[in-house]
């Protein structure tokens, strides 16, 4: 450690370890010479670094502090060249500053010594040790592991997650096909009709309005029967989210309450022979009927919705939707998309709990956005959520394609990058605007 401080020669150094080990000097000598020629860097993390520093235009400024000795040092700066010493614009070695990391007397003289402000400086290091002495000062820390992690997390925590995510979001538009967990790929309506209902975008997707009522499917159906039916899912998003004379919509609307249940619950699909009924399609269907100020026609269906609020019984997902998060965010559009204070009174408060309870619990990106964006639009911090959901943003400005919708007799689940990544940007988004993250 002396050595690697400057505080030791080299003969000095080896000789005590000599001793203590009991080699011969020259033999121990012999090694670390070896050792020395045969260093080399990380070639292919160097270049992606190279990349990502010109892509910021001069917006990052990079630092090396390193435990080495002298000699080490000096040999290393002669051995690998310009191509990796240029990289950094102030190094560090401790063998100039005088003491080791994770010395709590290291990394204020490295921040003094580049001019660096703590909260706008990353530290990148293998040693957790490391990472957290100099976190500690208020330096944002990453553990390293590998250089993929490494250029998605620096590109996250540099970026505009917003910006970068609107920017995907264009650059694939008409694109944003849905994949399912063996990597198929599926041609169909419902996502490409949510990534407009999220943003009001007729740009990034492509549909075609069919003469009356929407099907799951634009192509031939998938990993279910050879023919399927129209379906009041895939219709309820698009009245709602797409231009309709409301004469049209009002007609869809009386043939849909044909479609009610013994118990007074809506059946979503055009068939008899498929007597369906899905918690969170019937609150897409109420948030049609309470857009159009009809909901009251529906009304054992919004009671039965209440009582899966009150007892908590979404946990569990639904024949359709996985998670409960589907439920909270369908909830919470229901009542945004209506004028009714009465229902907002019935439902809101509730709500509030159920979300809170919800914050934190884990889950994947379009998880996260759900719950961000149903607390955003109840006014709740939810600074956990924004942070983990910042993190899983790809290199590519997008988020992975969570899976969203179940494909029961096939076992097959559905899911859509586009979908994700609309609703993450919205998320965060809507957090930073209002302000309300703590």
């Amino acid at each position: 450690m002396a050595f690697e401080c400057g505080k030791l020669s080299e003969e000095e150094c080896h000789q005590q370890l000599a001793d203590h080990y009991g080699f011969e000097a020259d033999e121990l000598v012999m090694a670390i010479s070896k050792g020395r020629a045969a260093a080399i860097y990380d070639e292919s993390l160097v270049a992606s670094l190279w990349d990502f520093k010109k892509a910021m235009a001069g917006k990052v400024v990079f630092i090396l502090p390193s435990n080495i000795s002298s000699p080490d040092y000096m040999i290393l700066r002669q051995l690998w060249g310009e191509e990796f010493w240029s990289l950094f614009d102030h190094c560090f070695p401790s063998c100039v500053v005088g003491t080791r990391e994770p010395s709590m007397r290291f990394y204020p003289r490295m921040l003094s010594g580049s001019g660096a402000v703590p909260r706008d400086t990353i530290f990148v290091d293998d040693q957790p040790d490391h990472v957290l002495a100099a976190s500690a000062l208020g330096i944002k820390g990453i553990l390293f592991t590998d250089g993929e992690n490494l250029l998605q997390s620096l590109m996250n925590m540099t970026g505009d997650p917003v910006e970068r995510g609107q920017a995907f979001l264009h650059a694939n538009a008409g694109q944003h096909h849905s994949i399912t967990d063996r990597g198929e790929e599926v041609e169909e309506n419902y996502s490409r009709l949510l990534i407009l209902d999220i943003t009001h975008d007729c740009s990034l997707v492509s549909l075609t309005r069919p003469p009356k009522f929407w099907n799951f499917f634009e192509g031939p159906a998938k990993f279910t029967t050879e023919t399927f039916p129209d379906e009041f899912d895939t219709t309820a998003l698009a009245l709602v989210s797409m231009p309709y004379e409301p004469s049209v919509v009002h007609s869809m609307m009386d043939e849909m309450l044909n479609n009610v249940d013994e118990d007074g619950l809506i059946q979503f699909y055009l068939d008899d022979s498929r007597p369906r009924v899905d918690a969170v399609i019937c609150l897409n269907i109420l948030t049609l009927f309470c857009t159009y100020n009809r909901g009251y026609q529906l009304s054992k269906t919004m009671s039965w919705i209440n009582d899966i609020l009150l007892n908590r019984a979404y946990m569990n997902g639904t024949r359709y939707y996985p998670t409960p998060e589907w439920f909270l965010y369908y909830m919470d559009r229901l009542l945004s998309r209506s004028n009714d204070q009465i229902l907002r009174d019935r439902f809101e408060c509730l709500l509030r709990t159920r979300i809170i309870e919800r914050i934190g619990a884990g889950g994947d990106a379009l998880c996260l956005a759900m719950r961000l964006c149903v607390c955003n639009s109840l006014g709740i911090a939810n600074r956990p959520d924004f942070d983990t959901l910042t993190a899983l943003q790809c290199k590519d400005g997008d988020w992975e394609p969570s899976f969203m919708y179940l494909f029961p007799g096939s076992g097959r689940r559905l899911g859509s990058r586009g979908v994700t990544t609309a609703l993450a940007v919205k998320a965060l988004q809507s957090a930073v605007t209002q302000g309300i993250l703590m």
